[in-house]
């Protein structure tokens, strides 16, 4: 009776093959790294702007 809530398909019967898999895997991690590095230096161009006005600003 219980194993009638529990419902899914392996990757075979998906049709996903390791291969499929394994690439998938490296796309998103490559993905997320991009995406955290990029994230980073927009932050720090943002600040060394902002500091750049503060300077004009006084001078």
């Amino acid at each position: 009776m219980i194993t009638h809530i529990f419902f899914a398909l392996t990757a075979s019967e998906m049709g996903l093959s390791p291969t499929i898999i394994a690439l998938t895997v490296v796309s998103s991690i490559v993905f997320i790294v991009g995406f955290a590095k990029s994230s980073r230096e927009n932050e720090y161009k943002k600040l060394m702007d902002s500091f750049i006005e503060r300077k004009e600003e006084s001078d």
